[in-house]
């Protein structure tokens, strides 16, 4: 007889993201989940860095509940101190690569006619198809970074990802430095390609040697079997 592992799995993400809402909280923050977009950008306009991805700019995409959400921490005044979004798109006709193709030509390359998009994606994006999560506009404000906070945010990310919609993959694009530095790894990231999208001639604002960082749905439920039987009560690392 097979073993149904659905409810354990169930309640091992939800236990995990109960761990790390505890982590989160013991630093004094409190953490909000939308799926309001127009929202979301009013938000980011108002913090220091302003930087709204266009990959979860409502001018751009009809985002909603059941593709996106957004995830905001505040601190003891009510004053947001952290965002981040995951969007999740059915890419069961075209791989990533394809996919990429498609849309950051139309968002980054038709307005500017300067920028040219390559064909040398990242190797990995040429078979990740399926359910696929896309992570990223992660921002937290100076005076949080470095106390430990980065990964249990983005872990809680990821866990709302997987409780939500239990991708194929989840992935982001990161930057090489935090890449080589084990950022990606602490936060829950499994698999590493030193290369993201490929740019001829990139846009002003976009980096050219992101990496392509992801997890399979196997990877993100062994992280929240790990979350979940580890204990927060040291709080701050």
């Amino acid at each position: 007889m097979i073993e149904d592992t659905t409810d354990k799995s169930t309640l091992d993400v939800t236990s995990a993201i109960a761990a790390v809402q505890a982590k989160i909280e013991s630093c004094g923050l409190s953490v909000k989940e939308s799926s309001d977009f127009q929202l979301f950008e009013k938000t980011i306009r108002g913090t220091d860095e302003k930087y709204l991805m266009e990959d979860f700019s409502p001018r751009f995409f009809d985002l909603h509940g059941a593709t996106a959400f957004w995830i905001a921490a505040y601190n003891e005044h009510g004053n947001v101190v952290s965002v981040q979004a995951a969007k999740v798109e059915d890419l069961q006709d075209r791989c990533l690569a394809e996919h990429w193709k498609q849309q950051q030509r139309r968002i980054f390359v038709d307005p500017n006619p300067q920028a040219r998009f390559g064909t040398d994606h990242a190797h990995d994006a040429y078979f990740l198809r399926g359910k696929i999560v896309y992570h990223g506009n992660l921002w937290l404000r100076r005076d949080i970074r470095g106390k430990g906070l980065a990964e249990p945010l983005t872990q809680l990310g990821f866990l709302v990802s997987l409780l939500k919609w239990s991708p194929d993959y989840l992935y982001g694009l990161m930057a090489a430095k935090a890449a080589e530095k084990g950022f990606g790894i602490r936060v829950g990231y499994r698999r590493f390609v030193p290369r993201g999208t490929h740019w001829i001639v990139a846009p002003g604002h976009i980096r050219s040697d992101d990496w392509l960082v992801y997890s399979t749905r196997s990877d993100l439920h062994s992280l929240a079997r790990m979350l979940a039987s580890r204990t927060f009560a040291e709080g701050p690392e």
